[in-house]
């Protein structure tokens, strides 16, 4: 043992659920040496006594702010030790946080282990742009991975706004058989509304879903890739195996494509750190299970105000409801899949109560009209000449 660093390492290495085999592996250590500091509960004695300096009485606070605020900044440690009355210089403070530093660095290379059933990493990946029906659309894919057995579940999207998150995680739940303890996520605008003082502000009906279904959510800290290494190597394996070179014509044939990769293959193939594949030791995950439980609502919510007509705009299309709701404030909510539905009072309005406004034709000309004469003018057009029968069958079909 040569540094204080290693060993309070080993002992969060050993408290997170990593075996002594693990990490004797990962620190390329004797396993009797990894057991003996494990149960042992004093810090190692240096073979030989250096002699005094003036950073002596100061090693304490050094030692706390390196393995237990994970603080590695010589400039910020040397103004914090002046102002408690260190008279020495800048080098001496580096030599000796050097050994700790170079433990930290593979502190943070070390795969973060957890107990069955204690975590699950999410994150999105921007897949990029491509033609779908003839049009250009934007794809992302959700990634969740079980940190213990490594099962991980997929799902491309057209967005990663909030009520996606939502769709996505319910689906992960389904698919994956329960709910973690815990979840980890990026700083992702979409849950959190940032942080106060280094405290994560967590979005008020992402907290409320994490809340109804009985998970801790956690943020990884700024700047700490390392943190959800796991999702971010499953993302890559997706994308190197299954997307690239995978042909379809549409997001649900994709995601039809998906599913069945990952049961036959995406969750049978060993994992190099278990040593088992994700199916095998999705059996020892201990999950809450939600099987009784009513699936949260992702709609998009907004309110409207209904004008004095009874109309309401939503989208760009009028409404119309029933006299008695003129004046009031209610409540849309349009699913993932388009479906709408509107609520006063917490009751549905039902479809034949609401109807779409409909629009006159004289309207819908005078508005065409409206837009070409606001237009830029050409210099020259050429007018296709047809007989006036087509223009009679085209009025009658209008007003029919």
């Amino acid at each position: 043992m040569k540094t204080r660093g290693e060993f309070f390492m080993i002992k969060d290495m050993y408290q997170r659920g990593m075996s002594i085999t693990d990490i004797a592996k990962e620190l390329k250590m004797d396993r009797k040496t990894v057991k003996k500091y494990i149960n042992s509960d004093a810090l190692p004695v240096p073979r030989k006594r250096s002699r005094n300096s003036k950073l002596d009485k100061f090693k304490e606070y050094i030692d706390r702010r390196m393995m237990e605020d994970q603080v590695f900044n010589a400039e910020k440690l040397l103004l914090e030790i002046k102002a408690l009355g260190y008279e020495g210089g800048k080098t001496i403070l580096k030599d000796y946080m050097q050994p700790y530093r170079e433990q930290a660095r593979k502190k943070y290379t070390v795969r973060y282990e957890t107990l069955p059933g204690q975590q699950m990493q999410v994150d999105w990946k921007e897949v990029g742009e491509i033609i779908l029906n003839g049009e250009k659309v934007k794809v992302s894919m959700f990634v969740s991975i079980l940190g213990y057995s490594r099962m991980k579940f997929a799902m491309f999207t057209l967005s990663q706004d909030q009520e996606h998150v939502m769709h996505c995680l319910i689906n992960s739940f389904k698919y994956l058989g329960g709910v973690p303890s815990t979840i980890l996520f990026d700083n992702m605008r979409t849950v959190t509304d940032g942080r106060d003082q280094g405290v994560v502000k967590w979005n008020k009906r992402f907290a409320e879903f994490a809340s109804y279904y009985g998970f801790i959510p956690k943020a990884c800290r700024p700047y700490r890739a390392q943190t959800k290494g796991k999702v971010e190597r499953a993302i890559q394996y997706i994308m190197n195996h299954f997307y690239v070179g995978t042909k379809f014509t549409s997001i649900e044939e994709l995601n039809q494509l998906l599913m069945r990769w990952l049961d036959s293959v995406g969750n049978r193939k060993r994992n190099e750190t278990t040593g088992c594949s994700p199916q095998e030791r999705w059996t020892e995950e201990k999950l809450h299970s939600i099987k009784d439980k009513k699936e949260y609502d992702t709609s998009y919510i907004s309110f409207r105000k209904v004008h004095w007509d009874s109309s309401f705009s939503y989208k760009g299309e009028s409404w119309m409801l029933p006299s008695g709701y003129a004046g009031k404030e209610i409540l849309v909510k349009e699913s993932l899949e388009g479906s709408i539905k509107i609520f006063y009072q917490g009751e549905e309005i039902s479809k034949q109560q609401r109807r779409k406004k409909v629009i006159p034709f004289s309207e819908k000309i005078k508005k065409k009209q409206t837009v070409v004469v606001g237009a830029p003018q050409p210099v020259s057009v050429e007018v296709d000449t047809r007989p006036l029968s087509v223009y009679d069958e085209f009025t009658r079909g209008e007003l029919s």
